[in-house]
């Protein structure tokens, strides 16, 4: 901000308190919110707290009305339920006094069947005397003399219940044998002495509980319903008949969660939504439900919700359409302001401008006073920054502090940062890892009065070190006061390259170096060891370091990156035949051998054509080496490389007698060195060598 004038000048001049002078400074700043914005924040915060209390108030009645209609329902469910217990406890009196009759205890069925007959004339019952493996003995809805059948209950274990509990027992829903439409009974044991020799049994049409669910008067458009254990549909005060026997919705089942009673939202058998009361009653083990569509029981609910939505619609777009009027009035004082701001960040001039909006006025001579005071020193600014701009090196300037107030354009080239993203940061963003310290040392050696000259590592904006050279100095006004830290940065990464490359091929020559005298020695010593004679040795030895020689060529020719099984076949082949292409044939998928793969294959390969050119297929005109390798498995941990030397058409084949040092190459050193396992046969018609190994061993890494 120019100097001069601030916020407190802000508040002075415009006559606004705090908060308002905040305000004032951030529209001129550019802020995202507008006036408009504000103007409409300050309707929505006069009209929305009025809807959120409006909408509580809406909600708690909403509350009031479920609670309400919660109980209405559940009261229902359980009165239903208690008529249900009063009918069946009445059956249960009827039976039991009828289990007690004399001509029952003497087995006079006939007079049992008429006394039954009787008692229940009044009545639309009907009781089946069941006596031992389910015989029906006495079926008052038939008449007296026919022939009467098994019962064939649905539950087979109901006479078993009756007989063990002792005590009366209401089944579910079951097809009848004699009424053949779906019935439930009543059961009660029947004592004799000890022993119960029957139980007697009341069938009972579900239209009887129809008749109860009806007689309760439900609201209009309640409906109410009977399950049995099952949770088969036993009854329904509407549509009974066509809903009697069917299961009732999954979904009910489940909210019932084993519970005695409760309420809940479920669908119906109709698909409806609907509010859902259920009670169980211990008696019987059925449930009653009664249900409403939520349609019905919300309606006046959903109105009222409706009519607060449009109300509150109402009232929220007749506070935007104020706050955007009032917001359009005051827009031209503040688009000159936008346009005054503009010009000033431009370097443009400013003039002050004329409105019915004080503070607008008061801002804009702020503002073009600020104008006159940053052109006076755009100039001055403008020649130092052309220097810093072009300077080749990273010129940076840093508060006392270590902030970061200027980045140059060698600076954004050198460590990948826009200016605007490091300015007003701190120096050690540029810090290594754990070398942090090592800048703000600097920044205190500078502030010190000390220039300082280091090489040290610093990060790239994408996290790779850079080798520098910083030097800081500590920058001082007319006063001697100190009022920054220049800092003057340099790449030195080319010649640090060079430095550590010239040391990796130094130690790179060093170990190879190491290890090639340590094979040429072994293979000085085990072909000594199997020389007859010098001369012997001499040959011998000059061969495989020959074999040696080519393959460090073929391996320098790489890079070192190893080498092509077909070209390390083709160089140690070669000397051997002249004709190699048509008496040496090598096939095999193309495969990259690493580093140590190579030397190894090498050697086996040059002592079996030494041994082929000796003794074996080579030393004749018509003999041949066919020469083959596949790979299995590569992708997997398991995979497997096998090669195979084959020879034919030359002089018969006989074991040696004596094993030289070829045959500790081909034989042992291979498998060892290579964690694999050779087969070797002296076949009469030619030899057969072959190695299995593992991938791992032999593959390069892609």
């Amino acid at each position: 901000m120019p100097s001069g004038w601030n916020l407190g000048t802000l508040r002075t001049r415009m006559g606004l308190g705090p908060m308002a002078a905040i305000d004032a400074l951030a529209a001129w700043r550019g802020s995202k919110l507008g006036l408009r914005a504000h103007l409409v924040i300050f309707g929505l915060a006069i009209v929305v707290p009025v809807l959120l209390y409006s909408a509580f108030l809406l909600h708690r009645y909403t509350q009031s009305v479920h609670a309400s209609n919660e109980r209405r329902a559940l009261e229902i469910a359980r009165a239903l339920s208690a008529d249900i217990d009063r009918e069946i406890t009445a059956i249960v009196t009827t039976l039991e006094t009828l289990a007690t009759s004399r001509p029952l205890i003497y087995e006079d069925y006939a007079d049992f069947y008429a006394q039954a007959r009787e008692a229940l004339r009044s009545r639309p019952w009907h009781v089946v005397l069941i006596g031992p493996n389910r015989q029906q003995l006495v079926n008052t809805r038939i008449p007296w003399g026919t022939p009467l059948p098994v019962s064939s209950l649905a539950n087979p274990d109901l006479l078993r219940i009756a007989r063990e509990t002792q005590q009366p027992f209401v089944s579910d829903l079951f097809q009848g044998t004699i009424a053949k439409r779906p019935i439930f009974s009543v059961s009660v044991p029947v004592r004799k002495g000890e022993a119960i020799p029957y139980v007697l049994v009341m069938s009972l049409e579900p239209d009887r509980l129809v008749e109860i669910l009806t007689g309760e008067s439900l609201p209009p458009g309640w409906l109410a319903a009977v399950s049995d254990r099952k949770n088969l549909n036993m009854a329904r005060t509407r549509l009974a008949k066509e809903f009697l026997g069917r299961p009732i919705p999954e979904e009910s089942v489940r909210l019932y969660a084993g519970r005695p009673e409760g309420v809940i939202q479920t669908t119906d058998f109709e698909s409806q939504r609907s509010l859902h009361a259920f009670h169980w009653s211990r008696l019987t083990g059925w449930r009653v439900a009664t249900w409403a569509p939520l349609s019905l029981v919300e309606g006046q609910l959903r109105q009222a919700w409706t009519l607060f939505f449009w109300s509150g619609v109402a009232l929220l777009s007749l506070s935007l359409l104020v706050a955007f009027g009032v917001g359009r009035l005051m827009a031209a004082p503040m688009a000159e302001l936008m346009h005054a701001g503009a010009a000033l960040g431009e370097g443009k001039p400013v003039s002050p401008i004329a409105s019915t909006l004080r503070e607008a006025d008061a801002l804009s001579l702020v503002l073009s006073n600020a104008a006159k005071e940053l052109d006076a020193r755009m100039g001055a600014q403008a020649h130092l920054a052309a220097i810093v701009t072009s300077s080749p090196n990273v010129v940076v300037s840093l508060s006392p502090a270590g902030i970061i107030r200027t980045w140059n354009a060698a600076a954004t080239s050198l460590f990948g940062y826009e200016e605007t993203a490091v300015i007003g940061r701190p120096m050690s963003i540029l810090s290594s890892e754990g070398s942090s310290g090592d800048i703000d040392k600097l920044n205190a050696s500078a502030r010190a009065g000390s220039v300082v000259h280091e090489d040290a590592m610093l990060r790239h904006k994408d996290g790779r070190l850079i080798d520098v050279s910083v030097s800081v100095a500590p920058m001082y006004d007319d006063g001697g006061k100190l009022v920054g830290i220049s800092a003057i940065v340099s790449d030195i990464g080319e010649r640090r390259a060079r430095e550590r490359h010239i040391e990796f091929l130094m130690r790179e020559l060093s170990h190879r170096s190491k290890n090639l005298l340590a094979v040429v020695q072994a293979i000085s010593g085990q072909t000594a060891r199997h020389s007859p004679s010098v001369e012997e040795f001499q040959t011998r030895f000059s061969q495989r370091i020959a074999a040696m020689a080519r393959t460090q060529d073929l391996l320098v020719s790489r890079n070192w990156k190893g080498a092509t099984m077909a070209d390390l076949v083709r160089t140690q082949l070669a000397p051997f035949a002249e004709d190699a292409s048509s008496r040496i044939e090598a096939s095999g998928p193309p495969l990259q051998l690493e580093p140590t793969a190579v030397h190894s294959i090498a050697l086996a390969l040059h002592e079996l054509a030494t041994n082929a050119a000796k003794y074996g297929a080579l030393s004749v005109p018509d003999g041949r080496v066919a020469i083959d390798w596949e790979i299995s498995g590569a992708e997997t941990a398991a995979g497997r490389f096998r090669m195979r030397w084959r020879e034919s058409g030359g002089p018969p084949v006989t074991q040696p007698v004596k094993k030289g040092f070829g045959h500790v190459v081909i034989a042992e050193m291979v498998a060892s060195s290579l964690r694999g396992q050779v087969t070797l046969d002296y076949a009469q018609e030619g030899l057969l060598w072959a190695i299995d190994m593992p991938c791992s061993s032999v593959m390069a890494e892609a």
